[in-house]
């Protein structure tokens, strides 16, 4: 079935379309690369794509949520009769697949999210996934035994295709991503395999956050167990694993019950006569246990602490506009309440009350602070907020509703930001193009200069036909018709007017010389040389054949030229111009983009850094002069080099190379914020400051 055919009806058929569909994309843009690499073996290509479609099948068709390890297992399977001279190769792939795991990043994680949902499993062993590298490793070895006759040969092979997949890796998950979104299948919601209670608890490290925002959720619920020592507390439930809170006295659970209602009644007083913008304009993220005369060490007053750490520590985020964080604001008490009933709100990371602030978070990305409250988008977030509250106040909660509008929120205007960008990425696009042109017409003039004698055949070369060539070179490259083409006539007019020994050589000349200047002439036009502005040089070539068919040098008195015509300033500047050594504003029809310098010249990045910037995913970065951005990415080239980032509120988009990105990631001066969640960057924030970090 081609990939992107609309899949049948029957659930069980459309599971096996999509999967289908998803292992036919991943076994086609695999293949491609493979091909590239091993050009010299088809058969290994195709040994290749068929390992990854069997492997791909037969961990679908044998999962078990019960039975890690089937990957393992499988591997076992293809490598019965491995000899002991293979080791070093397993070792060399194992290594491999690690680094494309890594490479493969937050679309590898979404494609397989998406799988679980789609066949119904749970939280699955990394390296169990039917897309995952494992899968790619195994294609490796059937690469490597089809094509490779030694160790030392298999080992550079890889080395080659290694490189290729860490760049193209992230953009073929992505596309498999975008196709099962495309076809309505949602990501699986994050899961966590239980683990036996130790029954110790250890204070959390301040100084070891989770990655991309993923707060250590059991960390906060420790640190909340770790103060209160055991108080009971009258919430619905207990923290996760923890039994100690049911077996507390009944006449205990009830006076604290009692107070609790007192407590969430005295909530309620501060929440109606209190200004959430009062609130906002003095950094109160929340009622403090002390304004509320709670005991100190009571789990009620360690979470209203804890939480009004939390709201503080959003409030300092530099991706909320002032309008957003009064939404916000007017949500802290309705949200203290729910965390003193369910503390699943400080445990989970996947609780429906901290997926409402994330998302309305990842919804403000790239508004200007000071963005308006009449700004579309921010009254729509404030609508929403506004919804929440009156949510959060009526039992039972349910905001299923209100996550599917933010989730849709998000995807309508992240499409909407790629649509409008789509004019940008032509005009890099045509801009690159021209770039890659003009390095191979510059290579092309140093090479005809070098066997130039004629100083106004060079000077045509460098004023005009240059020109030609950088045209020509954006039309097809070196093996296009017009770069054939215009590359002969060049060098049928280098040969023209050098002196002719014998009758053949006039004979030819004379031959091609009407057929000569028609195409000269052919290609003037094509870049728009009046006739008036050629004419002197077509006069003074044929002076220059003339002397030519006269076994003369026209070009200079002889012995003065003994070597090809050097560059002159005007090859100097085009030089320059290729190089592009700076900033470049681009326009066309009203629009612009700033090409910041370095696109096409830095070396290619290591995986990492911005290695991972996916389109879709918002970056925060700074200009060359100083100015402080954020930006969703629109469009990636295919080689995975060059990034167009582009936002609304800008007046231009903006394009680099990813180690522009690269730089100021690994200095601090960029990240990604998509990734960064709001809620739980902020309690991951907050736990630092409970620690003492």
């Amino acid at each position: 079935m081609p990939p992107h055919e609309p899949p049948s009806s029957r659930p069980g058929e459309r599971q096996l379309a999509l999967t289908r569909a998803s292992r036919e994309i991943l076994q086609r843009r695999l293949g491609d690369v493979v091909r590239i690499c091993a050009a010299h073996s088809p058969a290994a290509a195709e040994a290749f794509e068929r390992e990854v479609g069997e492997a791909h099948d037969e961990l679908l068709s044998t999962h078990s949520d019960d039975d890690f390890g089937q990957a393992s297992e499988l591997t076992a399977s293809r490598l019965t009769l491995m000899g002991d001279d293979d080791l070093e190769l397993d070792i060399r792939i194992r290594n491999v697949g690690s680094r494309l795991r890594e490479a493969g990043g937050r679309a590898l994680s979404r494609c397989q999210s998406r799988y679980r949902t789609l066949l119904g499993w749970a939280a699955g062993n990394d390296g169990d996934e039917p897309l995952g590298p494992e899968v790619i490793c195994l294609g490796l070895w059937a690469l490597s035994r089809e094509a490779a006759r030694s160790l030392e040969e298999a080992l550079t092979l890889l080395d080659r295709i290694e490189q290729r997949l860490l760049q193209q890796l992230p953009l073929i998950y992505g596309e498999i991503d975008d196709f099962l979104a495309s076809q309505g299948v949602e990501a699986a919601p994050t899961e966590r395999r239980q683990k036996a209670d130790t029954g110790t608890v250890t204070a959390p490290s301040p100084r070891s956050p989770a990655s991309l925002g993923q707060t250590s959720s059991s960390a906060l619920q420790d640190f909340v167990r770790q103060q209160t020592a055991g108080t009971p507390t009258a919430s619905a439930a207990p923290l996760a694993g923890d039994d100690s809170l049911q077996a507390c006295r009944p006449a205990l659970d009830t006076a604290a019950l009692v107070m609790l209602q007192h407590l969430l009644a005295r909530l309620t007083a501060l929440e109606t006569h209190a200004s959430a913008a009062e609130a906002t304009a003095t950094g109160t993220a929340a009622p403090r246990s002390q304004d509320l005369d709670l005991p100190a060490g009571r789990p009620e007053a360690v979470i209203i602490d804890t939480m009004a750490l939390i709201f503080e520590a959003m409030f300092e985020s530099d991706e909320l506009p002032d309008v957003i964080r009064a939404a916000v604001g007017n949500l802290q008490i309705p949200l203290l309440k729910v965390a003193l009933v369910d503390p699943a709100l400080l445990a989970s990371e996947t609780h429906p009350a901290r997926l409402l602030l994330n998302r309305i978070g990842h919804a403000a990305l790239g508004l200007p602070r000071d963005a308006p409250s009449g700004h579309p988008l921010c009254a729509r977030l404030c609508r929403l907020a506004a919804t929440a509250r009156a949510a959060l106040g009526r039992q039972p909660i349910d905001l299923d509703s209100l996550l599917a509008d933010l989730a849709a929120l998000i995807d309508e205007r992240e499409r909407a930001i790629r649509a409008s960008a789509a004019p940008y990425e032509q005009m890099v696009r045509a801009h690159e193009s021209r770039r890659y042109a003009s390095q191979l017409a510059a290579t092309w003039l140093r090479t005809s200069l070098a066997r130039t004698h004629a100083a106004e055949i060079a000077a045509f070369l460098e004023t005009y036909w240059l020109r030609v060539m950088i045209a020509a070179g954006a039309d097809g490259g070196p093996n296009g018709e017009r770069w054939q083409q215009h590359s002969r006539t060049a060098d049928d007019l280098i040969w023209s007017v050098l002196p002719k020994q014998g009758p053949d050589e006039r004979k030819r000349l004379a031959g091609m010389a009407s057929s000569l200047l028609k195409r000269i002439a052919d290609g003037l036009d094509g870049i728009g040389i009046s006739a008036a502005e050629r004419k002197p040089f077509l006069e003074r070539l044929f002076d220059l054949q003339t002397a030519a068919l006269r076994n003369q040098s026209a070009a200079a008195p002889a012995g003065e030229r003994t070597a090809g015509v050097r560059p002159t300033g005007r090859f100097a500047e085009a030089l320059k111009d290729v190089a592009g050594s700076g900033a470049q504003l681009l326009e066309d029809d009203g629009r612009q983009v700033r090409y910041l310098a370095g696109a096409n010249s830095e070396r290619p990045p290591q995986a990492g850094a911005a290695a991972g910037l996916q389109v879709g995913e918002w970056l925060r970065f700074s200009l060359p002069d100083a100015a402080t951005l954020c930006g969703l990415s629109c469009w990636l080239d295919p080689a995975g080099a060059t990034i167009l980032l582009f936002n609304p509120d800008w007046i231009w988009a903006v394009a680099a190379h990813r180690s522009f990105f690269d730089r100021q990631i690994a200095i601090g001066e960029a990240r990604i914020v998509s990734r960064v969640c709001l809620f739980d960057a902020a309690a991951e924030r907050a736990l630092r400051r409970l620690g003492g970090g």
